[in-house]
């Protein structure tokens, strides 16, 4: 018998691939309404190095079924789409809508990779993760990266600011 390949249950699922594009187009958005933050340089920087850490390992918890950062990331993408329910109905518009649905679709793609023979075999630690494992964690950590830089929701200018974006 010739290898073909990994098994489906050993490749990276597309839902994996979907939420983490998902997740950049959101910061992305964000940063585009709320721009650049105007702290100090250094604590900028240490924001940018904090964020994208705990953004790479909970996305590397998610990916490989460890159940705390799973619940954790389910609790933060179901209260984003509820937030977004108010905001949207507070103010309507495309651009609401725009974050209502990007909300929506990182829910339905983290549902879909709960949902495959991939992540099945990682919760049942019966396989090692995929060689794509790198590339979804690589979309993760700049995800962090660009909630580093994005100014906070508040509009609050302080010099002194230290923030994990996600």
């Amino acid at each position: 018998m010739t290898d073909l390949g990994p098994s489906a249950a050993g490749r990276m699922p597309r839902s994996a691939w979907v939420l983490g594009w998902l997740c950049l187009a959101d910061q992305l958005l964000q940063l585009q309404l709320r721009g650049l933050t105007d702290s100090d340089p250094v604590w900028v920087l240490l924001s940018v190095v904090l964020s994208a850490l705990v953004v790479g390992w909970f996305s590397a918890g998610v990916l490989q079924a460890r159940r705390v950062r799973l619940v954790i990331a389910w609790i933060l993408l179901c209260l984003s789409v509820l937030l977004r329910v108010f905001g949207t109905l507070s103010e309507p518009g495309p651009r609401a809508l725009l974050d209502l649905l990007v909300s929506i679709g990182q829910v339905v793609a983290l549902a879909a990779l709960c949902a495959t023979p991939y992540f099945r075999g990682q919760r049942d630690r019966t396989q090692p993760p995929s060689r794509a494992f790198g590339g979804v964690i690589a979309i993760a950590v700049v995800v962090g990266v660009v909630g580093g830089v994005t100014a906070p929701a508040d509009g609050s200018g302080a010099s002194v600011q230290l923030r994990i974006g996600l």
